[in-house]
């Protein structure tokens, strides 16, 4: 909008409105959601066959990472994703960051720990069965901010300024911010933060207590509080540990938003401020699936303590043996048919792939372009082909990639301009224990020049991280079921093709 005295243009303001409740197109669940259910039933079943031990490493580890990525989201710091890995492992000290020959500064470590503890503070707060309440909310607050002293904020004036950061009290100014667009973005105004707070808890509690799907019940719990944003500063944090709450106390796994998602996840709150949540309950879908993968594999086994009765031990361990085998036995039997047909939809989404992009390339009068599709259900030669990549694109999506029982993949091969991409999707096993299969994308860009001038085991490839999420299937779980997802996974394979198809573009 133009001012007509003075002629500057003013940004376009939204206007803050009160929150509201859930719609009710938003409350319908959808084939992810229920496929979601099958995955958290399966890892409900792994972990109750572990020791209580087990199953309190398992989940301070997933404690760990959300305490790390929530403030990256925030670029509170920087903690590169080696370093990372060995802080979620081994814990936040100094002597881990100095032995894993990191840099993290004292204070990034206490901001570390008392994120940490926040996120603690939530699970104690679910398991003596408390009622949400603004007393709560201002407590958490406090405890996750409890290293941050000032925060930057714009004055009147619009120069930066560092202000001093009421912990445990809400905001005495307004703090919208600009959006992407360079439009205006406003939050509750001071004045309306109780009453939102109490709004926001009168519809947490008619919703709770509803039969409406977990992860929705989050998003909507998620994004009414940050458009609220009721303290000066923090109110991404603590979003993020209250959306821990939600997940707790319907016994689902911590959902972490990393750096990896940041700008989908800021899109899909950027979308629910205009109305739309069901980006936000999609990402929170994907992003629960790999919490709940991640937490099924068991942590390094502690050295045995001495005393057992080898004998006893030696006849269970058989017993064991012998039933996890036959579990084994039938579980692979039902994988099987479920990798078939996903493997069978990976064959062709990617052969009419490679039809769609050679008549692309043919009207364009680029007829020098080449384009080829290839399968292999399972490899037929596995002394070539992605086992490192196949890794590193699970370890992403955050699991560990399993080839024992299952492994294939898909692949697309263009050739332009003395550069070849290749496109790949594999098919794989999900943990350490059979019962889940996953596919996830990544690519490799490398000059083509046609033998002998290089041969392919000389040339230089680039990894190009392609998607950041898996589409994962659980045994129990029908192929008709999965014929249902088929967008899901259509969507994953066109959204890591963009991407290996713009790292070509830069090249060419």
């Amino acid at each position: 909008m133009t001012d007509s005295k003075t002629g500057i243009t003013e940004p376009r303001r939204v206007v803050w409105q009160p929150i509201e409740r859930l719609k009710d197109s938003e409350r319908i669940a959808n084939g992810s959601l229920g496929a979601l259910d099958a995955l958290r039933e399966e890892w409900d079943r792994r972990l109750s066959a572990f020791s209580e031990a087990d199953r309190a490493r398992i989940r301070q580890r997933s404690l760990r990472r959300l305490s790390v990525e929530t403030g990256i989201i925030e670029r509170l710091y920087e903690v590169d994703w080696g370093l990372t890995l060995t802080l979620v492992a081994e814990g936040f000290t100094k002597e881990v960051v100095e032995r894993a020959g990191g840099k993290v500064d004292d204070r990034t470590l206490a901001t570390l720990r008392a994120q940490l503890d926040s996120l603690g503070m939530v699970l104690d707060f679910v398991h003596q069965d408390r009622r949400l309440s603004p007393g709560f909310i201002k407590e958490l607050h406090q405890a996750i901010t409890r290293t941050q002293d000032t925060y930057t904020a714009t004055d009147t004036l619009g120069r930066v300024v560092e202000r001093d950061l009421p912990k445990g009290v809400w905001k005495t100014l307004p703090n919208h911010v600009i959006r992407q667009d360079e439009s205006i973005l406003e939050y509750a105004p001071p004045e309306q933060v109780p009453s939102e707070i109490d709004r926001l808890i009168e519809y947490w509690n008619e919703l709770d207590a509803s039969r409406v799907h977990p992860i929705i019940k989050t998003a909507w719990f998620h994004h009414r509080f940050v458009q609220i944003h009721p303290f000066a500063d923090g109110n991404g944090r603590v979003a993020r540990a209250l959306t821990l709450l939600v997940l707790e106390k319907h016994h689902f796994a911590p959902l972490v938003i990393d750096r990896w998602h940041r700008e989908k996840y800021l899109r899909a709150l950027d979308s629910a401020n205009d109305g739309n949540l069901s980006e936000l309950i999609d990402l929170f879908t994907r992003l629960e699936s790999a919490a709940l993968a991640g937490e099924l594999e068991r942590p390094t086994e502690e050295i045995d303590k001495p005393g057992f009765a080898l004998d006893v031990a030696h006849t269970l361990a058989a017993q064991l043996v012998s039933l996890r085998r036959k579990r084994e036995s039938e579980l692979l039997q039902l994988l099987t048919a479920r990798a078939i047909a996903v493997g069978g939809r990976l064959r062709n989404w990617f052969d009419q792939k490679a039809i769609e992009l050679r008549r692309v390339f043919r009207e364009q009068g680029l007829s020098e372009v080449q384009v080829f599709a290839a399968t292999e259900m399972p490899p037929s030669d596995k002394t070539h082909w992605y086992r490192r990549q196949i890794m590193e694109s699970a370890h992403t999506a955050g699991y560990y990639a399993d080839f024992r029982n299952y492994v294939g993949w898909s692949d697309l091969r263009i050739r332009v301009d003395r550069w070849q991409l290749r496109y790949v999707a594999s098919l794989h096993g999900v943990g350490r224990e059979p019962g889940v299969i996953g596919v996830t994308t990544f690519a490799e860009l490398e000059p083509y020049l046609p033998p002998p001038e290089i041969p392919e085991e000389a040339r230089s490839k680039d990894y190009i991280q392609t998607t950041t999420d898996a589409f994962q299937v659980v045994h129990t779980e029908t192929v008709e079921q999965i014929n249902g997802r088929a967008t899901e996974l259509e969507s994953l394979l066109d959204e890591g093709l963009a991407v290996a198809l713009s790292e070509l573009l830069k090249r060419t």
